[in-house]
């Protein structure tokens, strides 16, 4: 005997499952204890590549604690895991775009997958729209799901395109995670379609720094230290730059792609 569930309505949530043998057909109805309720620390977002790691909006909700199964032999339920879901319209949830939530209580959503997640609903870079996002219980592997009640979102996404000749940036050095070795990593800059140079907001210690492409040395840049809100210019194997410590919109621009770099210039603004 097989299982498929299918929803029906009761009340607010309700799933029904037909389970199919060779000579009879049984229903059998899976009640969850409790509805789903969602919060949202945030209702208006402008996202920024520059900001792409870091979270845009956190969202919690009460999970489902237990379900009641009825109608059918079957003891044991299937797991149960959450997926947020963004449409236009409160109701217009038919073809959402979505971004899994585990099978916990809360979902820290970045802004590069919201982006991504706004921008698959079609909408304009630049723009404020609203939208709305709902939570959904998914049971086992199967499609069917309890609901919650849709939370409204104003948004404005950003233009996502490839650095020239697909070259990533890093910030290296103990003004940020320390010099590459067993723990210390890049900080990675995001190209800036319109900018057209990488850009990261972070946090620095007072300490030297340098930049490097593609997490190796082969192409690195550096310069003297100065003052970055006006820009600093930049050269190949360039020595290490000092940070004051404190937080700062990192642009960095680059002349030259792949191995023909041949200068940058960096603005560092609080």
């Amino acid at each position: 005997m097989k299982i498929w569930l299918t929803p029906v309505v009761a009340g607010l949530f309700a799933v029904a499952t037909l389970a199919s043998c060779e000579k009879d057909e049984e229903k059998a109805t899976i009640t969850p204890s409790n509805s789903i309720t969602l919060t949202a620390s945030a209702n208006t977002l402008v996202l920024s590549q520059a900001n792409a790691t870091q979270t845009a909006v956190s969202y919690t909700w009460t999970p489902i604690n237990s379900f009641a199964l009825s109608g059918t032999d079957a003891n044991k339920l299937p797991a149960v895991s959450y997926r947020l879901q963004l449409a236009r319209s409160a109701t217009g949830f038919g073809y959402p775009s979505a971004i899994e939530a585990g099978t916990g209580s809360n979902k820290a959503v970045s802004v590069s997958d919201l982006n991504t997640a706004l921008l698959g609903l079609g909408l304009a870079p630049g723009v404020a729209a609203p939208v709305f996002v709902r939570l959904v219980a998914v049971i086992g592997t199967d499609d069917q799901s309890f609901a919650s009640n849709p939370v409204a979102l104003t948004a404005t996404p950003y233009k996502v395109c490839l650095p020239p000749n697909a070259d990533t940036w890093g910030l290296v050095g103990p003004a940020g995670d320390g010099w590459p070795g067993a723990t210390a990593t890049d900080r990675m800059l995001t190209w800036d379609c319109d900018a057209k140079a990488y850009i990261l907001r972070t946090t620095l210690n007072a300490g030297p720094f340098k930049f490097r492409k593609d997490q190796q040395w082969t192409v690195n840049l550096g310069g003297p230290t100065g003052n970055f809100a006006t820009g600093v210019t930049l050269a190949p194997n360039g020595p290490d730059l000092v940070a004051t410590a404190g937080t700062y919109t990192i642009k960095l621009e680059v002349t030259g792609s792949g191995t023909a770099v041949t200068a940058g210039k960096v603005t560092i603004t609080p």
